[in-house]
């Protein structure tokens, strides 16, 4: 019999497995290994609000722990996951260069802000220049991904398929899916998750984003932000451009009408040539409070869910992962603003 059972393998699966491997449990993996929410997006890590040049929430608290957790994982795999960069963020006035220079005086805001630079970047007007940040980067998310998908599938605890509620045989003291018996089931499935019986009913929206590849006849940038984002995509000559928010359409279908306002945006941003290789769109698994969604049924303690991480989710999954174990096997309590138990309540 398996301790657990996974549907999913985002960053909340790829986590949560990472875990159950440290502590030495039997695990199986329900995923079809296709790309997802968590492979569409830019992989920049960075615990710092660029909008409004605040913390997001639990980000810098979390964000060493992440790091350490995928630096572990390159180690492990001999694969290069971590690309550290500095985010140029374009200032659009005089009013910006101050509110940067005000919030990277702030404790705890100067080991992720530092000054402002003035720099050449073929095509694009700063005339105000950039606020840099430090201690920032990407993760290769999709290689992340892709590289535990295949390292499951060689262990034999990789199902590359859909997971059908309608097998779910919930007992006493195990579960039962076909031939899988386990004690526990956790349901990491992003978006996914409002097709569940069990855990579809949580204030889950779901906003599509799509996000554009595209070749520059430049190479070396870091990422630069400002109505969109330009981030080089590591181990490539291509660059992302993004991203979309759209709150009706829940397809990943890429669609023209967003190609047509991301290049709009980014001829804002960039003047130079460029030409577009890609287009990806997935769904961003966003919740009502904009907090993540971890605990257990209220009915069937057996079963329990770890989802809505949103866009810090690669900040925040190592460290939720890990929270979410030990509230299961130990007992110990959740944070209350990502308990599931704060919408019974309500």
């Amino acid at each position: 019999m398996y301790d657990f059972i996974v549907v999913g393998l985002g960053l909340g699966g790829w986590a949560f497995t990472r875990v159950l491997d440290e502590n030495r449990k039997r695990f199986v993996v329900f995923d079809p290994c296709r790309d997802n929410a968590s492979t569409a997006s830019a992989g920049v890590y960075n615990p710092v609000i660029l909008k409004r040049f605040t913390m997001a929430w639990k980000a810098a608290e979390f964000l060493p722990y992440g790091m350490l957790q995928y630096r572990r994982y390159e180690m492990e795999t001999g694969r290069r996951f971590v690309y550290p960069l500095p985010i140029y963020r374009k200032l659009a006035s005089a009013g910006e260069q101050n509110d940067w220079q005000a919030a990277a005086g702030r404790p705890g805001f100067e080991q992720y802000m530092d000054g402002i630079r003035f720099e050449n970047f073929p095509g694009i007007e700063a005339p105000f220049g950039f606020g840099i940040t430090k201690n920032t980067g990407l993760v290769d998310v999709r290689a992340l991904l892709q590289t535990r998908c295949r390292q499951l599938e060689k262990r034999g605890l990789l199902m590359p398929e859909k997971f059908d509620y309608r097998k779910l045989q919930i007992g006493a003291n195990k579960i039962r899916y076909g031939e899988i018996e386990a004690r526990r089931i956790v349901f990491a499935e992003g978006f996914g998750m409002k097709r569940n019986p069990f855990f579809g009913h949580l204030p889950m929206t779901g906003t599509k984003g799509e996000t554009l590849r595209i070749r520059l006849p430049y190479s070396g940038w870091p990422v630069i932000k400002s109505n969109v984002f330009l981030a080089p995509v590591p181990a490539s000559d291509e660059y992302l451009t993004g991203a979309t928010y759209e709150w009706e359409d829940k397809t990943t279908t890429p669609t023209d009408e967003a190609r047509k306002i991301l290049t709009g945006k980014l001829e804002k941003l960039y003047s130079g040539p460029y030409t577009i290789s890609g287009q990806t769109a997935g769904i961003r698994p966003t919740v009502k409070d904009r907090r993540p969604l971890l605990g257990v049924h209220p009915e069937y303690p057996g079963l329990a869910v770890f989802n809505g991480l949103g866009t810090r989710g690669l900040i925040l999954a190592p460290r939720l992962a890990k929270m979410l174990f030990e509230h299961l096997e130990f007992g110990m309590d959740l944070l209350p603003e990502t308990d599931i138990k704060r919408w019974e309540k309500s």
